[in-house]
C-alpha cells in the first residue's frame, strides 16, 4: 500500500500557496526552447475517452508511487496558459498497456481505462497528476522501450502537442528511436526520492506568443469562466452527512473528490458526464474503503472540462 503524499507535499508539487500559485521564474541563461513532439509518434495505445482526473493510478496499483508536476507556459517561458488538457497515458510497472492488451497484473480495481486519464491545467497554469512509474517492454531481439509517459497537450487555441516523457537514468534511453533523438533533451527528467514516491517537474512550453494564450475556446458562449456555479454544502459543519449541490451552465465531465488537510485523498463522490442543471450529492463522511474518516476539515475538488474550485468543510463526527 503507498502512502498517500501530504497535503503540503501536494501544494509544493502544485506551485501553489495558501495565498494563491506561484508561477516559476524563467531562469537566467537557459534558453527557452519550445517542448519537442516525440520521434515515436501518438503510438498505437492512444484511447479518446479518457476520464478527467488527476489520480491515475489506484492505491493498490502494482509499482513506484509518481508525482509529476510542472506549468503550461507560452513560448516566453513566463506566461501562464491555463485550461491547457493535458492527456497521459502510460503502461503499467510490467510495461503492459489497459485497453489495448489483456495485462496479467495490476489493475486491482478492473479499470477498463486504468492509468489513464486527463487534467487541465489550472489559472496559473499548473498542473499535477499522480501515477506510478511505468516499467519497460520489449520491442523484440533484445531491445527494448525505455519507461515514458505520452502526452497529448492541446492548448484552448492552436494545435495539439504529441509527445512522451522519459526519465534520467534509464538504461534503455541510449538505444530508443524517441529517446535518443536530440530533440527529446529536455523531456528526459530526474526523478527525486521521497517518502512518499518518486517526484519529477515536467514544465511544457508550447509555442504560442504571450499575447494569443488568452483565447480560450473553453469558455462558454456567455462569457463565464467556468461550467461550475453556484456550490453549495449544507450543513457545514456536518456530522452524519454533507450535501453537495452545484450547477453547470453546460453540459460537462465534472469530478468531484474529498481530500483532507494533509492532501490526502479520502473519496470520490461523482466521476461522470453531467447535463446542464443544477445537481446534487451527498458525502456520509467515509473513505473509499468504508471507514470514517477523523473529524476535521475536508477540501472538496471540483474539476470540469473548463476549470476547478474548492471549497472547505468541516466534519465534527
Amino acid at each position: 500500500m503507498f502512502k498517500m503524499i501530504s497535503r503540503r507535499r501536494f501544494l509544493q508539487l502544485s506551485g501553489m500557496t495558501a495565498a494563491g500559485l506561484i508561477i516559476p521564474k524563467r531562469l537566467e541563461g537557459l534558453t527557452c526552447d519550445p517542448s519537442t513532439a516525440d520521434l515515436m509518434g501518438l503510438g498505437p495505445y492512444w484511447e479518446p475517452n479518457s476520464p478527467y482526473r488527476t489520480v491515475l493510478a489506484s492505491a493498490d496499483e502494482p509499482g513506484v508511487r509518481l508525482f509529476l508536476t510542472g506549468v503550461v507556459t507560452a513560448n516566453d517561458c513566463q506566461t501562464p496558459i491555463p485550461n491547457v488538457a493535458i492527456d497521459a497515458w502510460q503502461a503499467n510497472n510490467d510495461g503492459c498497456y489497459s485497453v489495448f492488451q489483456t495485462c496479467e497484473t495490476g489493475n486491482p480495481e478492473n479499470d477498463y481505462l486504468n492509468l489513464r486519464g486527463r487534467v487541465l491545467s489550472g489559472p496559473q497554469g499548473q498542473y499535477f497528476i499522480e501515477t506510478i512509474k511505468p516499467g519497460p517492454y520489449p520491442l523484440g531481439l533484445d531491445r527494448f522501450r525505455p519507461s515514458h509517459i505520452h502526452f497529448m497537450i492541446t492548448p484552448p487555441a492552436g494545435e495539439p502537442l504529441i509527445t512522451q516523457l522519459y526519465f534520467e537514468g534509464d538504461e534503455y534511453i541510449d538505444e530508443d528511436a524517441g529517446s535518443s533523438d536530440p530533440g527529446a533533451i529536455d523531456r528526459i527528467i530526474p526523478l527525486n526520492e521521497t517518502e512518499d514516491g518518486l517526484e519529477g517537474i515536467f514544465n511544457i512550453k508550447l509555442n504560442i506568443d504571450p499575447d494569443q494564450r488568452v483565447v480560450n475556446t473553453l469558455q462558454p458562449a456567455h462569457g463565464n469562466t467556468n461550467h461550475l456555479q453556484d456550490i453549495s454544502t449544507f450543513p457545514n459543519p456536518f456530522n452524519s452527512q454533507v450535501e453537495i449541490q452545484f450547477d453547470l451552465t453546460e453540459s460537462s465531465h465534472v469530478l468531484v473528490s474529498v481530500y483532507d488537510i494533509n492532501g490526502r485523498w479520502a473519496q470520490t463522490i461523482t466521476n461522470e458526464s453531467l447535463s446542464k442543471g443544477r445537481h446534487s450529492f451527498h458525502w456520509d463522511g467515509k473513505s473509499s474503503i468504508g471507514r470514517t474518516v477523523s473529524a476535521g476539515k475536508y477540501f472538496i475538488h471540483f474539476q470540469t472540462q473548463n476549470g476547478h474550485q474548492l471549497k472547505l468543510i468541516t466534519f465534527l463526527k
